[in-house]
């Protein structure tokens, strides 16, 4: 019987032996309420703030924020971390924008 050939890595099957796959763990109601639970109840963190600027075509800069802050958070640390990350952001783009000017077509 010729071999056929296989992916590295992958196990060797004699012939007539059967592979099984596990199969998956359902959840129950009693882990799903759990599950919403651990959510609903988390501890807050400290505000945080992404920003990113991108290039589109013609060489418009294009902003995305996202701010990430418990309920309970204070508009005033919400607002230090969104201006500092704008910041941040805005000085690596206007840094990268002079090393990599656009090539005018």
């Amino acid at each position: 019987m010729p071999r056929t050939p296989r992916a590295r890595g992958c196990p060797r099957v004699r012939s007539g032996a059967s592979v099984t796959t596990p199969t998956p763990h359902r959840l129950r109601a009693a882990d799903l309420l759990e599950i919403i639970e651990r959510l609903t109840t988390r501890t807050a963190t400290e505000p945080s703030a992404t920003v990113e600027i991108t290039q589109n075509a013609k060489g418009d800069a294009q902003f995305s924020v996202k701010v990430y802050a418990g309920s309970n958070a204070d508009a005033a640390s919400v607002e230090e971390a969104t201006s500092r990350a704008y910041d941040q952001a805005v000085q690596a783009f206007d840094t990268l924008r002079t090393k990599y000017p656009r090539a005018e077509a």
